[in-house]
């Protein structure tokens, strides 16, 4: 819906008239047409009438240099079958040309009015901080406004300034979200008190057992915050986060870069978007990169390779056919298992440095995931659609890990930390997810709707071998002050028998967005959702022994409703109510499963959207109500572990409210300055009103920007960023070392704030040379607080720079 209003865009049009011919300098990227010619025509001044249809999955070469309006247009759609017709007043029509007409026997043009420089869902080649539409809410495709809860888009113009590699880098810049490590290969996410489990690709589950995504493959990552069960059969009142890939261009495209860091990073990337036919009918993409790096942590290597190959194919003018595959092979050395400690022997505090590490050479948390995927989508006369998608996630891991995360190191003597040695033969997961919707619009008394219907969900198998380990070195470290990790990697021997843990969530879903008046919209919906899990063991012949762990919740319900009511043409109000269910993988200290967490969750809003989409603003208020969270076991023994090498929780049935207030900011404040910002104030209290989740801040901000210059300085852009919060504590599992039993031990970390910079130059049309700074102030800070009574050092500074070769 346009919401500006056009007259008054015409009337500053036609004043601008007489200076529309003159040329100006224009460095927009090439991409997705319909986001370059809505960003050409809001830099030039002029209004760009058309049809999205005709632009619907066409790309452009992009615009650099000085252009006048008509040359600029007939620029970025060359090749494409279509023109700008001028009709006075600073007014285009974009139309087929002659030719194009003729040859499709389409005499007449149906016309919708565009203003300026909308943004549609794909972020790529917008050079925008934010997104025009997005579904990982609803699965239909709305404006941020237009989504009933708080979200946040991490597009790729943005991950491209700050220099983001993996997801972990993105979340840390958004708004909401809380990013912990538990050690150096798991990484927890968390926001309004509760962790994230909810982690997509393209809408499916990404798969149990996922290493650190990187971000090459993805064109953004959408972040809805609060529940989100309606499309996930879970209600997880956290967020849901979806990475979503890139896709193939029907013109050649493609960049290369290099990436030089600190402890000797060093990073290649190549992207590659071609026609495989003539008409770009069919088309593909291919996307690469290996990066090698060692750490401020000693030992610590990382070795990693990521791809895609996907396919897209017209199989008919509305038919729409996507193949594809990915991977990511991760194999790290030195890896640690828990953090460094907080205490020491006489219950003071450690102060251990940044790069400590009671690690081995050989230690690692070896992952390969692999993952085939695809989609057909169907569309009708009548704009309904129809996508099927299927996707299988293979997840293998090879464990050896070693650390000395256990007792309290005694510097006068070197002795007191013990180590904590895991190894288990390969494990699999095998994920097979499907999603089947059908949506589109209908009329009722009178008034437009739209409808979704769908079934989604999957299966995941996980097998462990049985076995032992030969471990032939001594629990004890000596003295920890000179350790060098210097002992033999112990071998598996396995037993030959074996366990199969199989999960399966489905659920059937409906949904409508119904227009009840001209200005207020409801979003109306439910799900019914089927769980099922259990354990089957072999033995070594290969006979099923017995079944295990048997969970079974069928017919779950899930109600959600939203309501938006707009007030003008920039601003909407928004409420929204769900209930949770969220079965847990979690377990106690006897390996049972901890029962499902319930509760409800309800959020109130309201949403500006300002220069024809480049900026969106929002404020919220959220209250969750949680039971059976689940929380680390204390009552068991120091270095405690399940036979899966997890830790044993408890389920807080008494449960924790969490409510808090939100404001996001993201888009185009001005021309050539994109800013991102966020604050999130957060008051979690269990039942008694004690402080519930001490480990996230009450108070967070987010904020970066970028500043891209014109005139004598063209080329040259400039950013930074900052990231603060308040103070955190972890509670202590065993007690400060020689404090009275009375004492509530607390592990801190004071407020603090993060600052990071970039600067980047574009050397000609081609080529472009980035630097970014993290940590710019060299900040000590804790990245987890509390794990096994220790911390996790955050990264000291680190300094990249990049050099970048694009070419269409």
């Amino acid at each position: 819906m346009v919401r500006t209003s056009i007259t008054a865009v015409m009337i500053a049009a036609a004043a601008a008239a007489p200076t529309l011919a003159l040329a100006k300098d224009y460095q927009i990227a090439g991409g997705a047409l319909s986001p370059a010619l809505s960003r050409f025509a809001g830099q030039s001044g002029v209004t760009l009438s058309s049809n999205p249809a005709l632009t619907d999955g066409l790309s452009t070469r992009g615009l650099q240099g000085n252009y006048g309006v008509a040359e600029g247009f007939a620029q970025l759609l060359e090749g494409s079958g279509l023109e700008a017709a001028q009709q006075g007043g600073g007014v285009y029509v974009l139309r087929k040309t002659a030719a194009a007409a003729t040859a499709q026997n389409a005499a007449v043009m149906q016309q919708v009015t565009v203003l300026g420089q909308a943004l549609g869902a794909s972020t790529e080649g917008t050079g925008s901080y934010t997104s025009g539409a997005m579904r990982t809410a609803t699965r239909m495709e709305m404006s941020v406004r237009d989504t009933p809860q708080s979200v946040s888009v991490i597009t790729r113009a943005r991950m491209d300034d700050l220099g983001i590699s993996r997801l972990d880098e993105a979340l840390a810049q958004t708004t909401g979200i809380m990013v912990g490590q538990q050690d150096s290969e798991r990484t927890r996410y968390y926001a309004r008190g509760f962790g994230i489990n909810n982690i997509q690709v393209d809408g499916m589950p990404q798969g149990g057992n996922a290493p650190l995504s990187d971000t090459i493959l993805y064109d953004r990552v959408e972040v809805v915050r609060g529940a989100s069960g309606l499309m996930g059969g879970t209600g997880d009142p956290s967020a849901a986060i979806n990475m979503v890939r890139k896709r193939p261009t029907r013109t050649l495209q493609g960049n290369a870069g290099v990436v030089l860091g600190r402890w000797d990073s060093k990073r290649v990337e190549a992207d590659l978007s071609i026609p495989l036919a003539a008409d770009g009918s069919v088309r593909g993409r291919a996307a690469v990169a290996h990066q090698e790096r060692d750490s401020y942590m000693d030992m610590y290597q990382e070795r990693k390779t990521v791809g895609m190959a996907i396919v897209e194919a017209d199989l008919a003018e509305r038919t729409l056919l996507t193949v594809g595959a990915d991977f990511q092979h991760n194999a790290p050395k030195g890896s640690t298992w828990g953090a460094v400690p907080y205490w020491n022997s006489e219950g003071g505090l450690a102060n251990l440095p940044r790069n400590f590490s009671l690690s081995a050479p050989w230690s690692t948390w070896a992952n390969e995931q692999e993952t085939v995927f695809a989609s057909v989508d169907q569309r009708f006369a009548n704009n309904w659609k129809l996508h099927a998608g299927y996707a299988r996630t293979t997840s293998r891991n090879n464990t050896a890990v070693v650390n000395g995360g256990s007792g309290y190191p005694n510097a006068a003597t070197g002795a007191g930390m013990t180590l904590w040695t895991g190894v288990w033969g390969e494990g699999e997961y095998v994920d097979d997810n499907f999603d089947v919707y059908a949506t589109g619009p209908f009329s009722l008394l009178g008034r437009r709707h739209t409808l979704i219907a769908g079934w989604n969900g999957g299966n995941q198998t996980y097998t462990t071998q049985g076995g032992e380990a030969d471990v032939k070195y001594p629990a004890k470290i000596p003295d920890y002050r000179i350790w060098t990790g210097n002992i033999p990697r112990p071998v598996f021997i396995p037993d030959g028998t074996r366990s199969e843990g199989v999960t399966r969530l489905t659920g059937a879903y409906l949904a409508g967005r119904f227009s009840l008046a001209d200005s207020l919209t409801a979003i109306v919906g439910a799900r019914i959702s089927s769980y099922r899990t259990e354990t089957r063991n072999f033995d070594s012949s290969g006979k099923h022994t017995g079944t295990t762990d048997s969970v079974a919740m069928p017919d779950e319900r899930t109600p959600y409703v939203g309501l938006v009511l707009d007030l003008g043409d920039n601003l909407s109000a928004y409420a929204s109510y769900t209930t949770l269910f969220n079965p847990q993988t979690s377990r106690d200290k006897n390996n049972n499963f901890l029962p499902p967490e319930t509760g409800t969750n309800a959020e109130l809003g309201i949403k500006g959207e300002y220069l024809n989409g480049r900026l969106n603003a929002s404020a919220a208020a959220f209250q969750t109500k949680k039971k059976n969270l689940a929380e680390l076991d204390k009552s068991v023994a120091p270095g405690f572990t399940l036979p899966d090498g997890g830790m044993a929780y408890v389920a807080n049935g008494e449960g924790i409210t969490a409510r808090g207030l939100e404001f996001d900011l993201s888009g185009q404040v001005a021309a050539g300055w994109n800013l991102s910002a966020g604050y999130t104030w957060l008051d979690a209290s269990e039942a008694n009103g004690k402080r519930a989740v001490p480990t996230q801040p009450r108070h967070l901000l987010r904020l970066s920007g970028a500043y891209d210059f014109g005139g004598a300085w063209q080329g040259l852009k400039l950013g930074a960023g900052i990231t603060a919060q308040s103070a955190t504590y972890g509670e202590s599992w065993y007690g400060r070392p020689k404090a009275p039993k009375t004492e509530e031990a607390r592990l801190e970390q004071g407020a603090y704030a993060l600052v990071s910079a970039m600067a980047s130059y574009r050397i000609n049309r081609q080529a472009s040379v980035q630097l970014n700074i993290s940590n710019l102030l060299d900040k000590h800070y804790y990245r987890n607080v509390g794990f096994y009574d220790s911390v996790f050092w955050g990264e000291p500074r680190n300094v990249s720079l990049s050099l970048n070769y694009r070419f269409q």
